[in-house]
C-alpha cells in the first residue's frame, strides 16, 4: 500500500472535493447549457497542439504547433513573424500522415515573471544508444528553456537544459502532458510506450486465423491481432520500475536536473521509481489543474479499444491501465469481448481507481465488437474545470473535447460534465457543440476562458490548423 501519509491527506482532499461536488452538482438534464459559438483567433498553422498564457500579467497567448514551433499571438489576432521558440530542428522527422509525435506541451514556471523558466515535452531524434530502431523510434524528452533576457517576445533557443530522456519504440502513446500544481511541483504525463500499437507498423485483416496471421507475407498493423511476443508492452503502465504509463511529480526548483518531492509515494523506497506520482495510464496527453476549489488534477485517457475517459487524479495511486480501460476490464486477447471480472488491486495493494468521465467510441460498432452501446466520439482530448466569466452556467463544470464524432469526417465535439452528487461516481455530461473540424486539444487563457485547437485533416501536415475561442452565441 502507499504510505499512510496519503491516507491522512486523502481525508482532507475528500472533504474539500465532496463539498465542491455537492455545491456545484446538478443532474445534467436539470440545467440547460448555454448557447455557444467558436470565434476564430488564429489560422494558417500546421497542427496547433496547445495554447498557454505566461503567468506574468501581460495577457499574452502562445500557440504551440505540433511541428515544433511556438508562436506569440498579437492582440490583433496575427501571429508574430518570428516564433517565440523553435525546436523543430531537434524533432524526430514526422510522418506525412497520422503521427502522434512532435511538440506536445509547454508549462511556465509559476514564478516565470521573475525567473523566465519554462518546460517543454517533445519527441527528439533517436539517440545512438537507443535499443530501438526503425523510422518511428525516437527520444522522449523533457527540457527547460529560459526567456530571452534581451527580447521578451522570444525564448532563448540556446538555453535548453534536458531534464529527462526516455528511449521510445514508436510514434504512439507518447503522453507529454505538463502542468504545475499548487505545491509548486511539475507534473509530467508519460505514455505507456505504444509497443503494442504500431509494432509491426502496418494493418492485419481481422478474419485471419492465428496460423494465417503468423505466416502472412504482408503483415499490417492491428493491435488486437499481434503475436503474443508483443503482449508484454501492456504491462509497462503497471511496472513501477518504468516511467512509462505514469504521472511523474518533480521538484524543478533545486537539484539538477530535478529533485524528488519527499512525499512522492515511492520516494526512497525499493517499490518503484522515485519520480512516480500516479500510474496505470495509457496516454496522458493532457494534464490540467482546477484553478479553484480543491485544485484537483484532471488527466485525459485516450482509449485503446472502446472507452474514452477522464480521470480525476486527486491523490497518488493506480488508475488501472492496462488491466482496466476505464470502469471495464481489458484483455488484449479479447479486446472486443472483454471479461466481466479482472483484478481491482495491484501488486503494492492499491485499489485501481475509476475515471470521472467515460463514454464509448466508434470501435463499439466494429463488426466483431460484443459491446452494445452507441458511440459518442473517437478520442478524448482532455479539458478544464471552467473558471471563466463568459459562461456563468458552466462555472465549476468540466468542459472537454473529443477529436471527431466520426473518423471519416471532421466533426469535433465539446462536452460539459457536471460533478456527480455521489463521490467518485461517473459525472453526467452533455454535448455543448459539434464543429466541422477535428479537435486536437482544448486550452485555457489567463482569464479562464476556453479555446479549441483544430485542423481539417487531423494530421501535422498542411496549414489547416486553427485556434478558436469559445464565446456566447450571437442571436
Amino acid at each position: 500500500m502507499i504510505r499512510p501519509f496519503w491516507n491522512r491527506r486523502r481525508f482532507s482532499y475528500l472533504c474539500i472535493s465532496v463539498f465542491t461536488a455537492v455545491a456545484l452538482a446538478m443532474p445534467a438534464s436539470a440545467q440547460p447549457l448555454p448557447k455557444v459559438m467558436l470565434q476564430q483567433v488564429a489560422d494558417g498553422l500546421d497542427a496547433p497542439i496547445f495554447l498557454v498564457a505566461p503567468p506574468d500579467g501581460t495577457g499574452r497567448r502562445l500557440i504551440g504547433d505540433q511541428t515544433g514551433k511556438v508562436w506569440l499571438l498579437g492582440d490583433d489576432g496575427v501571429l508574430l513573424p518570428e516564433p517565440f521558440l523553435d525546436v523543430s530542428g531537434s524533432l524526430t522527422p514526422l510522418l506525412q500522415a497520422f503521427d502522434e509525435r512532435g511538440l506536445w506541451s509547454l508549462a511556465f514556471h509559476p514564478e516565470y515573471a521573475a525567473n523566465g523558466r519554462m518546460f517543454l515535452t517533445y519527441s527528439a531524434k533517436r539517440r545512438g544508444k537507443s535499443p530501438y530502431s526503425g523510422e518511428t523510434a525516437y527520444t522522449w524528452r523533457l527540457s527547460e528553456f529560459l526567456a530571452d533576457a534581451d527580447n521578451p517576445a522570444r525564448a532563448d533557443p540556446t538555453s535548453e537544459r534536458i531534464l529527462l530522456e526516455i528511449d521510445w519504440i514508436n510514434r504512439k502513446h507518447n503522453g507529454g502532458g505538463l502542468a504545475f500544481g499548487r505545491d509548486g511541483f511539475l507534473y509530467v504525463g508519460v505514455g505507456d510506450g505504444g509497443g503494442v500499437h504500431g509494432v509491426p507498423d502496418v494493418y492485419v485483416a481481422p478474419d485471419l486465423t492465428d496460423e494465417e496471421f503468423r505466416h502472412a507475407a504482408d503483415i499490417k498493423e492491428d493491435p488486437y491481432r499481434l503475436p503474443e511476443e508483443f503482449y508484454h508492452y501492456d504491462s509497462w503502465a503497471q511496472d513501477l520500475n518504468r516511467l512509462n504509463g505514469k504521472i511523474l511529480r518533480l521538484d524543478v526548483n533545486g537539484v539538477t536536473p530535478y529533485a524528488i518531492p519527499p512525499t512522492n509515494p515511492f520516494a526512497g523506497s525499493a517499490k518503484g521509481r522515485d519520480e512516480i506520482w500516479a500510474w496505470g495510464f495509457r496516454n496522458p496527453f493532457r494534464l490540467t489543474f482546477d484553478s479553484h476549489g480543491a485544485g484537483d488534477l484532471f488527466v485525459n485517457g485516450v482509449a485503446e479499444s472502446m472507452w474514452e475517459t477522464i480521470y480525476m487524479v486527486d491523490r497518488p495511486g493506480n488508475y488501472g491501465w492496462a488491466t482496466r480501460e476505464g470502469t471495464h476490464c481489458f484483455d488484449r486477447r479479447r479486446a472486443f469481448d472483454p471479461p466481466e471480472q479482472c483484478p481491482r488491486q495491484d501488486a503494492v495493494g492499491e485499489i485501481m481507481r475509476d475515471p470521472v468521465v467515460e463514454y464509448p467510441n466508434w470501435s463499439v460498432k466494429r463488426a466483431w465488437s460484443k459491446i452494445d452501446a452507441e458511440p459518442l466520439g473517437t478520442a478524448n482530448v482532455g479539458g478544464f474545470i471552467y473558471r471563466g466569466s463568459l459562461f456563468p452556467d458552466l462555472y465549476g463544470k468540466l468542459v472537454f473535447g473529443d477529436f471527431s464524432t466520426r473518423l471519416e469526417a471532421p466533426s469535433g465535439q465539446v462536452f460539459v460534465a457536471s460533478p456527480a452528487k455521489v463521490w467518485r461516481e461517473i459525472w453526467p455530461f452533455k454535448r455543448l457543440i459539434e464543429i466541422d473540424q477535428r479537435i486536437h486539444s482544448l486550452a485555457q487563457d489567463e482569464s479562464g476562458e476556453l479555446h479549441v485547437l483544430t485542423t481539417a485533416q487531423g494530421i501535422p501536415v498542411g496549414n489547416t490548423g486553427k485556434v478558436w475561442k469559445l464565446v456566447p452565441k450571437q442571436e
